[in-house]
């Protein structure tokens, strides 16, 4: 049971570290609004980046993340995703606002400082996917993402 829970709370702080790690790249943009359809959808490229991030756009070193052995369903987990940002809220690394009714999630000086700390290959290879994403894909309009989303995950051609 105990070894059980330590893959539950490792997977929780994973999930909410990549989240946490996309919501900075978006912090000096007031005018962008991350709201929970729009992490979920930036989080596929996050979790998928050699599916869904063209390999002459790569400036991302080739890992495996699992994305040849393990498939993302899409539509995702809406429950699991209000999951990792109420952990990240309740860390107080991010805040959540209501604008232009909706709920929309920024990250905290302190999250700002959890960032500043992380050092793994993996989290650099995340940095790198979120640059990607806020340079390329944020200028994209939902629906367009969306379509991108399917088509490169070959649920639609």
């Amino acid at each position: 049971m105990i070894k059980e829970l330590n893959l539950v709370n490792s997977d929780l702080i994973l999930n909410s570290t990549r989240l946490l790690i996309l919501l900075s790249k978006f912090e000096s943009r007031k005018a962008f609004k991350m709201n929970i359809n729009k992490i979920m959808l930036f989080d596929f490229y996050m979790k998928f980046p050699k599916t869904m991030i063209p390999s002459e756009d790569k400036d991302i070193k080739e890992q495996d993340f699992n994305e040849f052995y393990s498939f993302y369903h899409w539509q995702p987990d809406r429950e699991q995703y209000h999951q990792f940002i109420r952990y990240l809220l309740s860390k107080k690394l991010i805040d959540k606002k209501i604008l232009s009714n909706d709920f929309i999630y920024q990250i905290t000086e302190r999250g700002k400082s959890v960032i500043e700390k992380l050092e793994s290959d993996y989290s650099k290879q995340l940095d790198a996917i979120s640059d990607y994403i806020k340079k390329e894909v944020a200028k994209l309009s939902d629906a367009k993402i969306e379509e991108n989303i399917l088509q490169n995950a070959f649920i639609m051609k």
